[in-house]
């Protein structure tokens, strides 16, 4: 009888001592997972700095001017340079390219005077350059300067389709990234964002 009490004292002990070590396991184990999916596994591409705001509408007003120089100081290679006479309010125009997670990545950059500038001239010839309903042909376009530029083929069937899936303001820059959908652009486009801001 004693041990029998006895034995019951003990496997009590134990089965709370067992529930107190399981709790933290579990505890342990989802604060690895927060923490080691905050930056959605990209090396050198986040969004730390980008507020909610900035991210929902992709307008990043920065109190910097631009220019094709500090995409290069960045490590981009320069690419074709666009004449602007059609594109309005734009000082400058650039292809840029950059290694993102090891893959090469191609940009278009635009530059105006002044971030208001780009906020209220560079939205909507970069919405024609850029994402599913991009144009394709020259002869549709407003802004032709760079149409073939803007087209690739992603898959087998040769079908072109729009080189960049969508693009970002950064202070007077307008940049349209490359990637098949949204989802792949704005991560290339927040690489970017994020190397402008840590420079």
């Amino acid at each position: 009888m004693i041990i029998a009490e006895g034995r019951k004292h003990t496997d009590s002990k134990l089965i709370g001592i067992f529930k107190t070590l399981a709790s933290t396991a579990l505890l342990l184990t989802a604060l690895s997972i927060a923490c080691g999916s905050s930056d959605g596994g990209r090396a050198g591409a986040g969004i730390a700095d980008i507020s909610q705001v900035e991210a929902n509408t992709r307008i990043l007003d920065r109190d910097v001017t631009l220019s094709g120089d500090d995409l290069l100081s960045l490590g981009l290679k320069s690419g074709k340079k666009y004449d602007v006479t059609d594109l309005p309010g734009a000082v400058a125009n650039r292809v840029f390219f950059w290694r993102v997670n090891d893959i090469p990545i191609q940009y278009e950059a635009r530059f105006y005077e002044s971030h208001a500038s780009a906020t209220e001239l560079g939205p909507e010839p970069a919405e024609e350059g850029s994402g599913e309903g991009a144009i394709l042909d020259a002869d549709d376009a407003v802004y032709k300067e760079g149409v073939r530029d803007r087209r690739t083929v992603f898959d087998f069937r040769g079908t072109p389709r729009p080189r960049y899936g969508t693009y970002a303001i950064y202070a007077n820059m307008v940049v349209l990234c490359e990637g098949r959908d949204d989802a792949e652009a704005w991560d290339r486009c927040t690489a970017l964002i994020e190397a402008l801001d840590n420079r």
